[in-house]
């Protein structure tokens, strides 16, 4: 009779015969040459990918123009003969200007998944009001129509006029936050 150490030696030594039938099989399917075209598809992703991110890169540059030309002319930031303004140019609303286009920038080049983008209005809305924000900090105190009907001249040059510094201060930080909620969405976070 033998005992239960002698079993283990005789099963260690002959493998049962479907492990050594799997194993042939395997070393058969590996062995096979490779069909043309395998391992081009990882290129060809990658060139799809690259070719995406130059896509988004260019909407990126497309909407910071946009948001460039939409606080800069009607606030006469940037001459031109449509806009005029009344009190000069702080010296704040350049950078402003500059992070409010650098902010855009940023928001639109970075890449979400698809399927997050259908649900992405929220973050939309953050940077739709960190602009507007920025608008209303740049424009000419007495220019703006709006704070002229709600606060007169007086109003918009004693009261509006210094609170325009902390509306920038605030867009930004509403630029900002939206910026990296969309970088934690773009990570999946």
């Amino acid at each position: 009779m033998l005992n239960s150490q002698e079993t283990q030696n005789t099963s260690e030594e002959n493998p049962p015969a479907n492990l050594a039938q799997s194993t042939d099989k395997t070393l058969a399917i590996l062995s096979r040459p490779q069909p043309k075209g395998m391992g081009t598809g990882y290129v060809k992703a990658s060139a799809i990918n690259q070719r995406t991110k130059q896509q988004q890169l260019k909407v990126a540059f497309g909407w910071a123009l946009f948001t460039l030309l939409f606080l800069a002319l009607p606030t006469d930031i940037i001459p031109n003969p449509i806009f005029a303004r009344e009190v000069p140019i702080r010296w704040w609303e350049y950078p402003v200007v500059f992070a409010t286009v650098a902010l855009t920038f940023a928001w639109f080049a970075i890449q979400i998944p698809p399927e997050v983008a259908k649900t992405a209005d929220k973050q939309n809305g953050r940077l739709i009001w960190g602009v507007t924000l920025a608008l209303f900090a740049v424009a000419c105190p007495v220019c703006n129509k709006i704070i002229l009907l709600l606060m007169g001249t007086a109003g918009a040059l004693g009261t509006w006029a210094p609170l325009q510094p902390y509306i920038a201060v605030g867009s930004l930080l509403a630029l900002g936050a939206a910026l990296w909620l969309r970088i934690r969405t773009a990570r999946g976070r």
